[in-house]
């Protein structure tokens, strides 16, 4: 995942959809800004893949870059990176069920996290229905991983998992209302799988499914959206009167 972002970024800089005078400061924006090295985004509570979706542009002779764009669960985010000579100073918001929160790109070493604190090192993949009607159903499938050995949440790896872990699906709809709850435990695979029916006549929505995942020594979360689309229209039936 590094490496093909770091690709995509000098690919768009070659092929000219995006240039970055850097004449003005000390470093090199693409290759120092931290998120393009680790290809994360992070709240407080969540963690995030940056996609191939996004957009630089730069202002007041390069010293300050924004980034703006998608990422890999479907959540917009903007950042503006301030470059004076050696250092970066990088702020930025991404768009949550229907707030935008702030991001943080303050690296906590592992030694700062008391003894006491569980640690956020389970890798969570998952697999699941992006689009769905009424009276069809949402799959969610969720494994789980050692962090060091798929540090990109790649679900069909086959190595690395972590069975017995405690797992909680939970989906909310636009209002923030909690619709459904699942949980269960990762099998010898590090698999739990679970699904959710839209009931008849639902409404089109954006819903949010956030997962949860725990076991004696660590405990990690995912967030990511999906789409509602209401009841599949009767090719047979008149048209709606306008």
């Amino acid at each position: 995942m590094k490496f093909f972002i770091i690709f995509t970024i000098f690919s768009i800089v070659i092929f000219g959809s995006v240039f970055l005078d850097t004449s003005y400061a000390q470093i090199d924006p693409l290759s120092e800004i931290l998120f393009f090295q680790t290809g994360e985004l992070n709240t407080e509570k969540n963690e995030f893949q940056i996609s191939d979706e996004f957009t630089i542009r730069e202002f007041f002779n390069g010293n300050i870059i924004r980034v703006s764009g998608t990422t890999i669960e479907g959540f917009p985010y903007i950042t503006y990176s301030k470059i004076h000579d050696e250092d970066i100073d990088t702020h930025g918001i991404i768009f949550i069920n229907g707030q935008f929160v702030k991001l943080t790109f303050i690296e906590n070493p592992i030694e700062d996290i008391p003894v006491e604190q569980k640690i956020d090192d389970l890798s969570i993949a998952t697999q699941y229905t992006q689009r769905a009607h009424s009276k069809q159903f949402i799959f969610v499938d969720v494994k789980i991983f050692e962090h060091e050995q798929n540090k990109y949440n790649k679900f069909d790896q086959n190595f690395g998992f972590i069975s017995d872990v405690d797992i909680q699906v939970t989906i909310t709809n636009e209002e923030q209302e909690e619709i459904f709850s699942s949980v269960g435990i990762s099998n010898d695979k590090g698999l739990f799988e679970t699904k959710y029916l839209i009931p008849d006549n639902s409404k089109r929505e954006t819903l949010t499914i956030t997962i949860n995942a725990e076991n004696d020594n660590s405990s990690s979360s995912k967030i990511f959206q999906v789409f509602t689309l209401g009841n599949i229209q009767n090719s047979n039936s008149p048209n709606p009167s306008p």
